[in-house]
């Protein structure tokens, strides 16, 4: 697995609303994190795996709701944050799920295209091409979403740091070959 589909795996599980079960994994996972030669990637990851380990459960529950939830700091659908319920975005969800049928990755949710876990989660497995549309697709909602997270002082704001970190190393590397 390359470095980028660990960062978007790995912060495509950490966006998620928390569960008891990740703590079984963190081991291995922060090996994961370990093997990722982007230091600021790494950086950011080890950061959130901190947070992860020195926050009671209930606290994190709580934290994601006030911070993701849909009336909370801000929201994981990253076309709603740009056109909110207009007609717009019904059309930008129909080329995100066209986008995912081109690359013939199948998925199982029932979560719309836009929203941010199923997105990564696209990312980490879809070919370069594929990633590289989505990335130029959604590189703005992305970083709103970082600063808003940066301006509550939300330590979600690391996983977006660490993917666009890893998206920019990607993007810059695709430009240069």
């Amino acid at each position: 697995m390359k470095a980028h589909q660990k960062v978007y795996k790995i912060t495509s599980i950490f966006l998620q609303y928390p569960q008891k079960e990740w703590y079984d994994f963190l081991p291995e996972i922060k090996s994961e994190i370990a093997t990722i030669e982007n230091p600021t990637a790494n950086a950011y990851l080890t950061s959130f795996m901190y947070y992860l380990e020195s926050t009671p459960f209930d606290q994190l529950c709580e934290r994601y709701v006030k911070t993701f939830d849909f009336h909370g700091i801000t929201t994981l659908y990253l076309t709603y944050n740009v056109f909110k319920d207009s007609r717009e975005r019904g059309e930008a969800l129909v080329k995100l799920r066209q986008l995912v049928t081109d690359s013939n990755l199948e998925t199982e949710t029932e979560e719309l295209p836009d929203y941010l876990p199923m997105i990564l989660e696209f990312l980490s497995a879809a070919e370069d091409k594929y990633v590289q549309r989505m990335l130029k697709l959604h590189a703005k909602s992305i970083l709103k979403l970082d600063q808003d997270l940066v301006e509550n002082d939300s330590d979600y704001h690391f996983l977006l740091k660490a993917t666009i970190e890893i998206s920019n190393e990607m993007m810059r590397n695709a430009k240069v070959s």
